[in-house]
């Protein structure tokens, strides 16, 4: 399509020179006419002579045309000769390349959409150059427990045998981290090849079960002296994947509680709103900074990475949290206030059959 609209355009522009060639070839002839009526004693060598000098004249045009014609072809051809060279640089890697375009036509609409696609190759880029980073660092980090723990115990090096239970159990605690790791990292991968969550859906009692969540999740809270409660105004069903939604539930209480500080509190609240369960997640901990909210859902991004990696945390929750949630067809929204709390709210639909899935402000 573009190429046709350059050729015509060139096209148009040649026909134009030669249009404008011909009709001064054309007036000059007149006038020459004209002369030639007033004055017929000339001469037959001048009359020669003028025929020369026409047809001098004719190929001059031709030739004038002809360069003229070169000329804008290859102003023309530039542009894309250029953009030629930058693809076949993007193609090799060369991300940062960038081809000058400005202007409304096709050709400045194709360079730009050139432009934008190397930014948006170079932003994946690096993307997968720090997530591989932060993989290798999450797996790395527990890698180096077990491997210093079985030493220890392999090597009898243990001064008791509650040592030595206690180093097992720290070798299983990490063990456990890899897995959930890896078992994370297989959920997105599939998220990413366009594969929703496998969702089994049956009725829940939300009552009985989000407070069945919150006991557990509450015996690790009161080791930081954090309160957990829940406020449940009346009875709720929701038709979900109960494994899939308490996984989503407990990578958000678990957030929540890790970044509370002692004696804070972490709320759960669960209202209905149209066709949609709101279970809303509340706390009062160090907050999220304004700018950062929009990437909490990212995975493997962390508002403050050296924090996060000492309490334990491994940046894929919330994205996990985001897959599961938008595989029953609801929605994650998320407010925060630095130095006051979070408050993460997930909606899913009451029933099978309502969709509205992303994230809200």
């Amino acid at each position: 399509m573009i190429r046709s609209r350059i050729a015509v355009k060139l096209g148009a522009s040649i026909l134009g020179l030669m249009l404008v060639v011909l009709s001064a070839l054309y007036l000059s002839l007149e006038q020459l006419m004209v002369h030639v009526a007033q004055f017929r004693d000339i001469s037959h060598a001048a009359s020669s002579r003028v025929e020369q000098m026409l047809v001098l004249a004719a190929v001059g045009a031709i030739l004038l045309t002809a360069g003229l014609a070169i000329v804008l072809s290859h102003r023309l051809a530039q542009p894309l000769l250029a953009m030629r060279r930058a693809t076949r640089e993007i193609s090799r890697g060369q991300y940062h390349i960038r081809v000058p375009a400005s202007g409304r036509d096709e050709v400045s609409q194709l360079g730009q959409a050139i432009n934008d696609l190397a930014k948006h190759l170079d932003y994946l880029d690096k993307t997968r150059k720090q997530f591989l980073a932060d993989v290798a660092h999450e797996l790395r980090t527990p890698l180096t427990y077990i491997k210093g723990y079985s030493e220890v115990v392999y090597k009898g090096m243990a001064e008791s045998p509650d040592a030595v239970n206690r180093y097992l159990a720290l070798i299983y605690e990490e063990t456990q981290r890899v897995e959930r790791l890896i078992q994370d990292l297989f959920t997105l991968a599939q998220a990413d090849e366009g594969v929703l969550l496998p969702i089994h859906r049956e009725k829940i009692q939300v009552n009985e079960w989000i407070c069945n969540l919150v006991d557990r999740v509450s015996a690790r809270a009161a080791t930081k002296d954090v309160t957990v409660d829940v406020h449940i105004a009346q009875t709720f069903c929701v038709e979900g994947d109960p494994v899939r939604l308490e996984q989503a539930l407990i990578n958000v209480l678990d957030n929540a509680v890790r970044y509370t500080l002692s004696g804070g509190m972490v709320s759960v609240a669960v209202a209905q709103e149209g066709d949609f369960l709101l279970l809303q997640v509340s706390d009062t901990g160090i907050g999220i900074p304004r700018e950062e909210l929009p990437y909490i859902w990212e995975r493997l991004y962390r508002v403050e990475k050296s924090r996060s990696r000492g309490g334990g945390g491994s940046g894929l929750g919330l994205a996990i949290v985001k897959q599961i949630v938008e595989s029953h067809g609801g929605y994650v929204s998320a407010k925060s206030e630095e130095g006051k709390g979070t408050v993460i709210t997930l909606g899913v639909p009451l029933h099978a059959g309502v969709d509205t899935g992303g994230d809200r402000a």
